[in-house]
C-alpha cells in the first residue's frame, strides 16, 4: 500500500501504513495507494480490489457500505455517500451501499449518492453527482449525472 504525504519521512509511512492497516481489519489490498488528506467515517465497512488509488481530498461517508472493485480511479475531492436522511424525521438515517465496479475512473469533484451501483468500466465525470446507477461501459457527467456515451472497450 502506498500511503502519500510529501513532507513525510520514510519511518512515518511505515507508521501510517500499520495504523491503516488496523482501521481496515489488516486486509490491505495489493496495490492500494492513498493520498492524503483523506476522511473516511467507517473504514470497516469499506472493501478494496486491487490497485484501486484514491487521490486527495477524498470523503467517504461509508456507514452504509461501499465496496471498491479492481482498477479504481478516484480523482481529487471525490465523495462518497451512503447515508440519507429520513424526510420526516431528520433523526433518523438510512444507509444504502454504494458498489464500484472494476477499471472505473472517478473524476475530480465527483459525488456518488446512497444505493448507486458503478458498472465496470464506467467514467464519472468531474463534478459529477450521481444519484442512479451508472451501465457498465459508459461516461457519465452532469448534475444530475446523464449518461454522455457509450464506451466500446477500445478506450478503455
Amino acid at each position: 500500500m502506498m500511503i502519500h504525504h510529501s513532507s513525510w519521512p520514510c519511518f512515518c509511512i511505515r507508521e501510517w501504513s500499520r495504523a491503516f492497516s488496523e482501521l481496515f481489519d489488516g486486509e490491505v489490498p495489493e496495490g492500494l495507494g492513498v493520498f492524503t488528506p483523506t476522511q473516511i467515517d467507517f473504514p470497516k465497512q469499506i472493501t478494496f480490489g486491487k490497485h484501486v488509488f484514491i487521490n486527495h481530498n477524498f470523503t467517504a461517508m461509508s456507514i452504509g457500505g461501499i465496496e471498491f472493485g479492481d482498477n479504481v480511479q478516484i480523482g481529487p475531492h471525490v465523495t462518497i455517500v451512503t447515508d440519507n436522511h429520513d424526510l420526516t424525521n431528520r433523526y433518523v438515517l438510512k444507509c444504502r451501499k454504494v458498489v464500484i465496479g472494476n477499471n472505473v475512473w472517478i473524476g475530480a469533484g465527483a459525488s456518488i449518492m446512497p444505493g448507486v451501483h458503478v458498472g465496470d468500466n464506467a467514467v464519472i465525470a468531474g463534478s459529477a453527482v450521481v444519484t442512479k446507477d451508472v451501465p457498465v461501459n459508459t461516461v457519465v457527467g452532469g448534475n444530475p449525472a446523464k449518461v454522455i456515451r457509450q464506451l466500446n472497450g477500445a478506450e478503455s
